[in-house]
């Protein structure tokens, strides 16, 4: 390859480097906006309930107090307000305004299907949205555990600073001697499991800061199922993972969490241990 093909093949990872990191903020805005207007619903729902309950009791009619009070055209007004402008981009490949447009539409039917969609055997409320972090979470911590396969401990190893991290552990703390066979090792496993990560969807420049955002959204699960338990065996089914995602998350968000099931699905299968392992 000589050095214009170089400058050329350069120029093109940049591009696709700059449309990941707009579409990894895209999506970042969009779940904060999401979740906010979630609970801004849940507030207006409970608000009215106690305001039917009142009416009830002193005898007026609930339903057309309510139907007087609640201007439906006003308050789809209010929503569209809330969305943010988005530049359009032809390149990217997510239609940014028909992602807000669908993620913010009718909220209320939304909720209301995923409350008939419930899944039974996860304990509490907050259990469907942790299930979500902790697959993110698993994922990150699967690749960690291959890359640095000698290594008991990863404290401080994060997605972001594995190539800092392989310097580190190849490094003597005393005398300062890089182990350059041992750097190419770990070099060379972190080339070849992102490269067959790549085969299954997952970007490198996008998934790592994406997972660790959903972590830090929603959360991981805090008990670990008893043992030989429905709910273990759940936990534990990529079937029933795919559908926690398809009915807990926003809907645009569907497609890279699923990349990242089928790639911890991947790595159960290369490490011979359960999809959510402790």
């Amino acid at each position: 390859m000589n050095l214009e093909q170089t400058a050329v093949a350069l120029r093109l990872k940049n591009d696709q480097l700059r449309q990941d990191n707009d579409q990894l903020k895209s999506i970042l805005s969009v779940v904060k906006e999401n979740i906010d207007l979630r609970a801004r619903m849940e507030s207006f729902n409970k608000d009215t309930l106690e305001e039917l309950t009142v009416c009830s009791i002193s005898g007026t009619e609930p339903l057309t107090q309510w139907q007087h009070t609640f201007d439906e055209k006003q308050f789809r007004k209010d929503l569209q307000q809330t969305k943010p402008k988005w530049e359009h981009r032809s390149s990217s490949p997510i239609d940014f305004k028909s992602f807000i447009q669908s993620s913010l539409h009718t909220d209320a039917d939304e909720t209301a299907e995923r409350h008939s969609r419930r899944t039974d055997v996860l304990l509490d409320s907050k259990a469907p949205n942790r299930l979500l972090g902790e697959i993110c979470y698993q994922l990150d911590r699967r690749i960690l555990s291959y890359i640095f396969q000698g290594h008991t401990r990863l404290y401080g190893f994060i997605m972001a600073n594995i190539p800092s991290k392989i310097i580190e552990v190849s490094t003597h703390p005393l005398t300062g001697k890089v182990d350059q066979g041992y750097q190419l090792h770990l070099t060379q496993r972190h080339a070849e499991l992102v490269e067959r990560l790549s085969q299954r969807g997952y970007k490198e420049a996008l998934h790592p800061p994406f997972t660790e955002f959903i972590v830090n959204t929603y959360g991981i699960l805090t008990e670990r199922p008893s043992e030989h338990s429905t709910q273990e065996m759940d936990y534990n089914n990529p079937d029933f993972l795919k559908k926690v995602i398809m009915t807990t998350a926003p809907r645009k968000l569907h497609k890279d969490l699923l990349v990242v099931l089928t790639c911890l699905c991947m790595m159960a299968e290369m490490d011979r241990k359960p999809l959510l392992f402790w």
